[in-house]
Order: structure tokens, then sequence, then C-alpha cells
């Protein structure tokens, strides 16, 4: 009996290949077709093609290996098909494969080489940009030094006329002569602040904050140099209210004072009752002080038409400019001697270039 069963197990392999075995390499070849003629891309997995068979994993190694090549896809399944129908469909499937498979590393291979050009222009142009904006920041500087070595120099030429001014009524000069000194001491000293400066640096950290603080030290700077003229007679400060509306240098330019008076003219941007008493309480009591403040006459749109057109290409932040708009409204009562509106209409000279 135990022989008989030894046999019988000796010829289990050859009775699987005949009967149920024959079928089931038959219908695995057919997963492996049906999978290549589909099309896909992804790769058959030896547990998905069993599952599908009906077989365990073990099975398909022990009596089906001969196909796991072509589950692999390491040989050309159209070896397993019979028919001339079948045989030409896989070859078809297969010229496919191989076009698609052609042009999908061309189209890698654009789009890396795609990528690395874009990269390349990306570059060159931020290296452009970044050219001018150090072009610009240099002129502006050099700009901004020309500048202060004119206030500078108005400065100096100021002192001397005072000290000649002493000088001539302290010797007991005729009154021509004294009169004549005072007609030559009817200048005026310009204080302004490189706003355009401060966009710039704010254009490129987007903090207003810096911003604020920026401003606030060139203010300082400003109001330490008015302690020298207290003790200096017929000293007027001219405060300009700046609403960004107008250019402080033509208004500078085109003052004129009094024929015995030194005119200090300084920019102020600031917008509230505390921050400009804080600024205006320096002031030597022994100045007048006056403000002037522009009003627009025009439309909002036209105003920030205006803004557009004298701030660019660096704009002022949003803060500032909402600051401006809602400004306090000035009053005698703060401590100045006089408080003056003059009118700002679009397009007028006040905001012509520099």
């Amino acid at each position: 009996m135990s022989k008989r069963q030894a046999t019988h197990t000796d010829e289990l392999p050859d009775t699987l290949e005949q009967g149920s075995g024959a079928r089931r390499r038959k219908l695995l070849i057919e997963i492996i077709v049906e999978h290549y003629l589909s099309g896909t891309r992804s790769k058959l997995k030896l547990k998905d093609v069993a599952d599908r068979a009906g077989i365990s994993r073990q099975a398909l190694d022990r009596y089906y290996g001969d196909l796991k090549p072509y589950i692999a896809g390491e040989r050309d399944v159209v070896d397993l098909v019979n028919g001339n129908e079948r045989r030409l469909q896989v070859q078809t499937q297969a010229a496919i494969n191989e076009v698609e498979a052609r042009f999908t590393e061309q189209i890698e291979q654009l789009k890396v080489e795609h990528e690395k050009e874009l990269k390349q222009a990306l570059d060159s142009h931020i290296t452009s940009l970044m050219k001018g904006d150090i072009l610009l920041l240099e002129s502006n500087k050099i700009r901004v030094t020309l500048e202060r070595q004119t206030l500078h120099n108005a400065d100096l030429l100021n002192q001397i006329h005072m000290l000649e001014l002493k000088l001539a009524l302290g010797a007991g000069a005729s009154p021509s002569i004294a009169k004549n000194t005072e007609a030559a001491k009817n200048n005026k000293v310009v204080f302004d602040l490189d706003i355009e400066a401060l966009c710039y640096d704010y254009q490129r950290g987007k903090s207003f904050d810096a911003f604020e603080d920026q401003k606030n030290i060139e203010l300082r700077k400003i109001r330490d140099k008015l302690s020298k003229y207290a003790n200096s007679p017929n000293v007027h400060v001219i405060l300009f209210a700046d609403r960004y509306i107008s250019r402080f240098k033509t208004f500078a330019d085109q003052y004129v004072g009094l024929p015995e008076e030194v005119s200090l003219i300084i920019r102020l941007p600031l917008f509230s009752r505390s921050e400009i008493i804080s600024f205006t309480k320096h002031i030597p009591a022994s100045c007048k002080t006056s403000i002037h403040v522009p009003y627009f006459s025009g439309t909002e749109s036209e105003k920030k038409l205006q803004r557009l057109g004298a701030y660019k290409p660096y704009p002022l932040p949003p803060e500032e400019i909402k600051g401006a708009d809602n400004a306090d409204q000035l009053n005698v009562t703060w401590g100045f001697d006089e408080v003056s509106v003059f009118k700002v209409k679009p397009g007028s000279p006040p905001l012509t270039a520099r």
C-alpha cells in the first residue's frame, strides 16, 4: 500500500501538467498577455498573478517557474502566444510600447533641458534686476550726498552772514552798511529727508516698522541741528507738513522769506498731534514757527495718480499713505505762530520731477 502511495506522489507533477495544471498554465499565460496588451506601464507582481490564478506563490514558483521571466518583463511575451491574430496583437503592442518608451524618454529629457534653460533665464533676469537695483541705489546715494553737501554749504554761508552782521553792528557801522548786511542775511537753510531712499528700503524688506524707525532717526538729526540757532535773532522755522501730494524741493525753492529773516525750511512727514508737538517742542523758543500744509483739490483717484508719479519706481508704504490722508487738522494752539494751507491742483507744477 505504501509503495502504491509513493508511486502516486511521484506522478503528481505530470498529472497536474496534463490535467488542471495545463488549464492553470493557460490561465497564467492569459493573465500575462492581457496585462501586456493593456499597455499599462506598471509591472506585474508574482503575488498578484498567483492570487488571480487561484494558487499560492509557492506553487507558482515550484510548478510554473518558467513563466516568471515573462511576468517580470525579462522575456518577450510573444513567445507565449499561439495563433497569428493573437501574435499580431502582441507584436503591435510591443511596437506601441517601444514608441511610448522612446517618446517618454525624449519628453523627460526635454523637461530637464527646459528646467535648466528656465533656471538660467531666471538667474540671468534676477542678476539683471539686482544690477539695476544696485545702480539705482548708488545713484540715489550720490544724489543725497550732493544735496546734503549743498545744504551744509548753505548752513555755513548762513553762519558767515550772521558773523558779518554782528561784526558790522558791533563796530558801529553806518545804517546803510547794516541794511546791506541784513539784506545779505536773507538766506534759507533747507532740511530734507530722503523719503525716496526709505521707500527703496521698504520695497526690499516690506517692513513698515523699519521705515518708521529710520524716518524718526532722520527727523531727530534735523531736530538736534536746530539748537544751534537758539541765540540767533530773526530765525523763522518753516515746517512743510508733507502729505506726499507735492514736492518739498519745489516748495523750498519757491519760498521767499522776509529780508531780515533767516529761514529754516524743514520737511515734516508727521501726521498726529502728539508726533508734531514732540518735534516742535525742541525748536528754540526765540524762533518764529510756521507750518504749511498742502491741500489737494482733485479726486481720490487723481491723488493716487499724483503720488504714483512722484514715488516711482518705489512707492510709499500703504500705512504711510493712510497716515497722511488721515492726518490731524493743524491748529495754532499747538504752538505755531502761523498755520498756512495752500492748494495743490492735479498735475500742478509742485509735482514736477526734480
